[in-house]
C-alpha cells in the first residue's frame, strides 16, 4: 500500500497544510513542527511519499521540541541525544477527514449542540424533580368517613367451540376443523458478501498508510413453517354477575348465579373468578375522595368517624394506603 504525508499547521505564522515528513520546520518562518498537531489530509488531497523507508516512530526532542526520525541519534536542531526522549503520539483516524478548524477548537455547530444537550439535561432534571415533588410531597389531612360502598362480582364461563391458531407442531391434540397455511415464522441472517472501507493509520513519522477493513454483510431471510387454524372446545368468559350496595350492615353478599347447564358439555356453564371492591368515601375540608381499602379497614372505620389521610400537595390526590 502507498504511503502519504501527514499534515500540520504552523502556530507561529499560520501557514496551513505543511507536510509532516518533508517539512520538519515551517518553510516560511522556521518554527519547528509540533508533532501533536499532525492530522490526516482531506480526501483527495493526499500527497504520496516516494521511496519511503519506515524506520519507526519519531522521537520528540525535550530540549527544542523538534520531531526527529527514529534513525537519528541526535536532534537535528539542537544536537540533544535521543536517549530519554519520548516517542511522538500517533493520531487516530476519524470517520470523516479532519480539518484544522476541528483541531483548533470545536466549530460553532458543535457548541450549539453542546448547548442544546446541556439545556435538555437541565430541563430533564427539572422535570424529574417536579415528578418527585408531585409524588412524595404530601400533607396530613383530617377527613370524615362519609359512606361505605361495596361491589362483588363473579365471572361466568361457558364451554364453547372457539377458533384458535398455533404453529402446527404445537397444535392441541383435540383440535378439529384444521386448516393449514404456509407462513413466515421468523427471520434469519444469511451472509451476503462483504462491506469494506479504507482505514488510515498514522505511522508516527509524519506519514500514514492505508489498509482495508472488511466485515461480513448479512441479509434477512424469512423462515417458513406450517400455521394451523382450528376449532377447539374450551372454557371462556361468557358474562359477569354483579351485586353492589352501601353500608356495612347488612354485610356484602355475593350475587346469585344461575347456570343454564352444568357439566363439561358444549353450552355448559361454571363459576369463574370472584372479585370484591370495597370503597370508602372521604369528606375533606375542600374536596372529597374515594379510596379502595382492604376488608379490615373498611369494617373498622364506621360512617361519620374521623380519620386522617395524606394528600399530595401538587396533584391533590389522596394516598389511600395512609388512611388511618
Amino acid at each position: 500500500m502507498p504511503t502519504y504525508e501527514m499534515l500540520w499547521d504552523c502556530s507561529s505564522c499560520g501557514t496551513k497544510k505543511l507536510l509532516g515528513k518533508s517539512h520538519r520546520r515551517c518553510p516560511h518562518c522556521g518554527a519547528p513542527q509540533d508533532p501533536t498537531t499532525r492530522y490526516f489530509p482531506p480526501a483527495g488531497e493526499e500527497v504520496a511519499v516516494e521511496g519511503h523507508v519506515y524506520v519507526g516512530v519519531d522521537w520528540r526532542c525535550a530540549g527544542c521540541e523538534t520531531p526527529n526520525s527514529r534513525a537519528a541519534d541526535f536532534c537535528v536542531n539542537c544536537g540533544n541525544p535521543r536517549e530519554g526522549n519520548a516517542a511522538v503520539t500517533r493520531v487516530d483516524d476519524a470517520p470523516t477527514p479532519r480539518a484544522p478548524a476541528a483541531r483548533a477548537g470545536a466549530p460553532a455547530s458543535s457548541g450549539r449542540w453542546k448547548g442544546w444537550l446541556l439545556f435538555g439535561g437541565v430541563l430533564g432534571g427539572v422535570v424529574l424533580v417536579a415528578l418527585l415533588i408531585a409524588t412524595f410531597w404530601t400533607r396530613d389531612t383530617a377527613v370524615t368517613i362519609a359512606a361505605h360502598r361495596w361491589t362483588r362480582s363473579i365471572d361466568i364461563e361457558e364451554m364453547a367451540a372457539r377458533s384458535d391458531s398455533a404453529w402446527c407442531s404445537s397444535m392441541p391434540g383435540d383440535a378439529y376443523s384444521v386448516r393449514r397455511s404456509r407462513e413466515v415464522r421468523s427471520h434469519r441472517d444469511v451472509p451476503d458478501g462483504q462491506e469494506c472501507h479504507t482505514v488510515r493509520n498514522d505511522n508516527g513519522d509524519g506519514t500514514f498508510s492505508t489498509s482495508q477493513e472488511c466485515s461480513t454483510r448479512y441479509r434477512s431471510e424469512p423462515v417458513y413453517d406450517d400455521k394451523c387454524y382450528f376449532t377447539v372446545n374450551r372454557w371462556g368468559h361468557a358474562r359477569t354477575a354483579t351485586a353492589e350496595g352501601t353500608g356495612v350492615a347488612p354485610p356484602p353478599t355475593w350475587p346469585a348465579v344461575r347456570l343454564t347447564r352444568t357439566g363439561s358439555c358444549l353450552g355448559c356453564e361454571r363459576e369463574g373468578a370472584r372479585r370484591e371492591l370495597l370503597t370508602l368515601k372521604l369528606d375533606g375540608p375542600k374536596r372529597d375522595w374515594d379510596c379502595e381499602v382492604d376488608a379490615a379497614r373498611w369494617q373498622r372505620l364506621s360512617d361519620g368517624a374521623s380519620a386522617r389521610v395524606k394528600v399530595r400537595v401538587v396533584t391533590g390526590g389522596a394516598v389511600c394506603s395512609s388512611l388511618r
